[in-house]
């Protein structure tokens, strides 16, 4: 009697071990292959968990569980996974003691012990070996970078220049204007009569501005009009700020001059110019290194993104997400 029970009780621990087992291996899977190297789901989440970390503002909305945005961790695996071949190809693979140097120096950057740092971490979702894994990754993309993109950008003086061209709103200088404004508004859904209605009243308000009636008489007589608004100083404008409509006809006026008519999805407008301004721009020196940066990364993203692309044609990459 003892023995059956003996041996029931292994065939218990057997058949629903194995099932225990089985089920902790279900909840992770292969995802994709590039080459000979898998990818599991639970190193897509680790990825997912990292960079939510490293960029919450960039990815801190992301949800790793959502299947598009699962594809677009996946993704970055794949060009990590493609990296540490290129590296291992030329013997420049990242060593455990340079991941133990740079574990070393974010703890100090941090000003944390082990502990805390670890205890860190696990509010994060990640384990310290978690981290590690993708910290040595990190330093990969860091490396390879160096070696295979930083070292073939050269941004010229013509690039520059061409920049700081192209983007006279930004760095240039630019014109300014101060203006009043009286607006009846038209919603989308105002019936076709009521909205006759509207125009009528706007060209009526255009007529007595034609015989010289002063724009801010017109204002005071209308501001108790719950369809007319007006606004006597609305404040300064750059061309960028207003409704193109708008912005058309403001810039085209001299100071003090009155627009017709104008007409936007938001309803009809009559501006006032009230002061122009020549806003200094900045000096093409003074700008010269920031837009030096902008090229720089923008070049180095797209050249990166095309080594990967190239890179993926090459492999041998099965996605089964």
């Amino acid at each position: 009697m003892k023995r059956t029970c003996r041996i029931l009780w292994m065939i218990f621990v057997l058949f629903f071990g194995l099932n225990a087992a089985v089920s902790a291996r279900v909840v992770d899977r292969i995802v994709a292959k590039v080459n000979e190297k898998i990818i599991t789901l639970s190193d897509v989440k680790r990825e997912a968990k990292v960079l939510k970390l490293e960029n919450p503002q960039r990815f801190g909305d992301l949800n790793p569980n959502d299947p598009r945005t699962l594809k677009f961790f996946l993704d970055q695996m794949i060009s990590t996974i493609l990296i540490e071949s290129e590296l291992k190809k030329i013997g420049r693979e990242v060593t455990d003691k340079e991941v133990d140097a740079a574990y070393e120096s974010i703890k100090k950057k941090n000003k944390m012990t082990d502990k805390q740092f670890k205890t860190f971490l696990e509010k994060k979702g990640l384990t310290v070996k978690e981290y590690r894994i993708a910290l040595k990754q990190r330093i990969e993309r860091m490396r390879f970078f160096s070696l295979a993109i930083k070292s073939h950008i050269t941004i010229t003086d013509e690039d520059i220049k061409a920049y700081y061209e192209k983007h006279k709103d930004e760095f240039g200088g630019e014109e300014r204007v101060k203006i009043a404004q009286i607006f009846v508004p038209v919603p989308k859904d105002l019936p076709s009569e009521r909205r006759l209605e509207r125009q009528n009243l706007i060209m009526k308000i255009q007529g007595e501005l034609y015989k010289g009636k002063n724009f801010f008489a017109i204002v005071e007589k209308y501001k108790n009009n719950p369809i007319v608004r007006g606004f006597e100083d609305m404040g300064w404008f750059k061309r960028k700020d207003l409704m193109k409509p708008i912005a058309d006809a403001a810039f085209k006026l001299k100071k003090g001059a009155v627009s017709d008519v104008i007409e936007t999805k938001l309803g009809y407008h009559i501006i006032k110019v009230l002061d122009i301004q020549q806003v200094k721009g900045l000096k093409f020196e003074d700008v010269k290194p920031k837009i030096e940066r902008i090229l720089y990364q923008k070049e180095s993203e797209r050249r990166l993104d095309e080594w990967i692309e190239n890179a993926k044609k090459q492999a041998n990459v099965q996605i089964m997400l």
